[in-house]
């Protein structure tokens, strides 16, 4: 497999082809908007030795800068300036190539007011993981797409499956009952590849949605359909590469534009080698500058024309797209002082932006590094304010399935918890029991109903705020150790379906538990801020029990975490610090008050949410 994905991509590296008989064949970004904070711009121009052509302006407000190339003549980058002043409209960009002329008209858009400080992800939201692909087959018709490699087929489970934007449009009411409040795409970019091409972790074309998804419109619609029911998005991002199907490898813009090796170099994937005191510097190297896969061609950030591209990229997107908030995927193979500048420039453009990084590490030290503000003693500054919890991951998947011992079962919830001195800031923390990379949560406790839910109650009452991959509201099956057993198909996104899991009808007696009791937490975390900004105190684990408490001003919220095969009966005298006056609560669940007084019985493996 590795010696064909090679074959192919050198067989285009070397290759040169120029797209129809026009001077310029491209100009990248389509479009740009006035009233940016940033006002340099730069445009991508691609055809035959265009980088002979003089290129003029003529707008009001806007400023030819400069001109660079690359020692590829087929291309040049013009920088512009739009000035705080300029209006929208059609600016016309005059090339000149010996006696040809060539005009193109570019247009400026009206920005929206305000947009530089929209609305962001917070600790109050609940994220859903969605792979497109994978949810809800909207449009059928776009299943197959003429001069695409692949097509449907649900067969088999490494081939795409035909969801798409509009299947996840029709299910926004759906996620609002839910109490989802912002939605966590996998990339939706173009991805021509031969093979995988489902997940689109690997991008062919970064201004355009692949057809198999829907189209460019479609991506609005889904984000103003999502606000419309008070549901922000996220956008996923990928610095590190894109897909060896790109156009740029064609007819490359420069011979740096990707790491390369004389062989296929893979990462060495050992992220820890950027917190690691004792690193050798070609370690580092293999794993900035080795490849994530052989269809995937490796970034080189440091070619100035490429980032700023990738920059715009992504500003494009959230502009257009209405975007909320950026995931950042792969962050620590990049070099990660780059990834950090490429950031920083994007929150110039927004400010209040929050992103969320996937720094996969296994302690909480090493994730902590990547948290922005964290003081780190090489200087260091990630600029993500968020990253994604990885080892709340692990013990998720181990305490809820031991017996209960010094250093297992609950104690392992507070042995993680107690690391949270290494935080800047805990409370924004993204937890997960499971995503797209790991094993289906339900696999873990092997399809256990009162673990699962166990683990819910935990995750959507602990400091940071939960994520919660598609289907886990249903218990979705999977299959172990393999990336497309994480991703089954939600059931009834597909017309063909036998059942229709979007229903109550449509769901089994135990999935309308699951999802009655994720929906009931959900909707009590979304509207109390004790669970978004209090702080928690909690209480070493005895005898199988774990006790914490969030508080903020005058409100609390106690959870109680029985571990045990039978019952147990806690003394409240332990926890007076924070149960002083206090004489009854209110279990959030099953609805009902309960009195405080001495002792208090909590059912075999159960979790009690208390609101005092």
């Amino acid at each position: 497999m590795i010696k064909k994905y090679l074959s192919l991509f050198f067989i285009v590296f070397l290759s040169v082809h120029i797209y129809g008989n026009d001077m310029l064949q491209r100009v990248e970004p389509l479009f740009w908007w006035t009233g940016m904070q940033q006002q340099e711009l730069q445009l991508m121009l691609y055809g035959k030795e265009i980088s002979t052509a003089k290129v003029s302006v003529k707008y009001p407000g806007v400023k030819l800068l400069r001109t660079e190339l690359t020692d590829n003549p087929n291309y040049q980058f013009v920088y512009l300036q739009i000035g705080k002043r300029t209006k929208p409209g059609e600016m016309q960009l005059k090339i000149k190539q010996g006696d040809d002329i060539q005009y193109y008209k570019y247009e400026l858009k009206h920005r929206e007011p305000n947009s530089a400080y929209r609305e962001t992800f917070t600790a109050a939201d609940a994220v859903y993981l969605i792979m497109p692909d994978r949810f809800v087959n909207g449009n059928p018709d776009n299943d197959s797409v003429p001069g695409y490699h692949q097509g449907v087929n649900r067969m088999d489970p490494g081939k795409r499956h035909g969801g798409d934007l509009e299947g996840i449009i029709s299910k926004i009411p759906y996620l609002a009952d839910l109490g989802i409040t912002t939605i966590w795409t996998t990339p939706v970019f173009d991805n021509n590849d031969v093979q995988y091409s489902y997940h689109h972790y690997g991008c062919s074309d970064y201004y355009k949605v692949d057809p198999r998804l829907g189209t460019n419109e479609d991506y609005r619609r889904l984000s103003t359909e999502a606000k419309n029911h008070g549901i922000k998005m996220i956008l996923d991002v990928v610095p590190n590469h894109c897909s060896s199907a790109h156009w740029w490898l064609k007819d490359l813009p420069a011979k740096d534009w990707f790491n390369r090796w004389d062989t296929f170099t893979s990462s060495n994937y050992r992220m820890m080698a950027w917190t690691d005191p004792h690193a050798a510097e070609s370690d580092l190297h293999r794993l900035t500058h080795g490849w994530f896969a052989p269809n995937m061609p490796d970034f080189n950030l440091q070619n100035k024309f490429l980032f700023d591209y990738l920059r715009q990229v992504y500003v494009f997107w959230i502009e257009y797209g209405n975007v909320a908030g950026l995931r950042i995927d792969t962050y620590p193979y990049n070099d990660i002082r780059t990834a950090a500048r490429f950031i920083r420039e994007i929150r110039k453009e927004y400010p209040k932006m929050n992103i969320v990084g996937e720094c996969w590490m296994n302690t909480a030290q090493e994730i902590a590094y990547y948290q922005s503000g964290n003081n780190n003693k090489d200087g260091f500054d990630s600029q993500m304010q968020s990253v994604m919890d990885f080892p709340l991951g692990v013990v998720f998947r181990q305490a809820f399935n031991e017996e209960e011992g010094w250093n297992s079962g609950m104690a392992r919830l507070y042995m993680h918890y107690a690391l949270d001195f290494a935080y800047p800031n805990p409370n924004l923390l993204m937890n997960f029991l499971d995503n797209h990379d790991v094993d289906r949560y339900s696999l873990a406790v092997e399809r256990d109903v009162r673990k699962y839910k166990m683990a819910l109650a935990m995750l959507l009452t602990t400091r940071g705020y939960p994520q919660i991959y598609y289907g886990t509201e249903i218990m979705l099956d999977g299959i172990s150790g393999n990336y497309e057993g994480h991703r089954f198909n939600f059931p009834g996104g597909w017309k063909e379906d036998e059942r229709d899991a979007f229903s109550v009808e449509g769901r089994t007696a135990e999935e309308n538990d699951i999802f009655n009791y994720l929906k009931t937490l959900l909707h009590y975390r979304k509207n109390n801020p004790v669970l978004h900004q209090g702080k928690m105190k909690h209480f070493i684990p005895e005898n199988g029990v774990y006790v914490y408490f969030r508080y903020l001003d005058d409100k609390s919220v106690m959870v109680v975490a029985n571990n045990n095969e039978k019952e147990s009966v806690v003394s409240l005298e332990r926890y007076s610090e924070m149960l002083a006056g206090k004489i009854s609560a209110r279990d959030i669940v099953a609805n009902k008050d309960i009195s405080l007084k001495e002792y208090l019985s909590i059912p075999a493996k159960t979790v009690l949410i208390l609101e005092l």
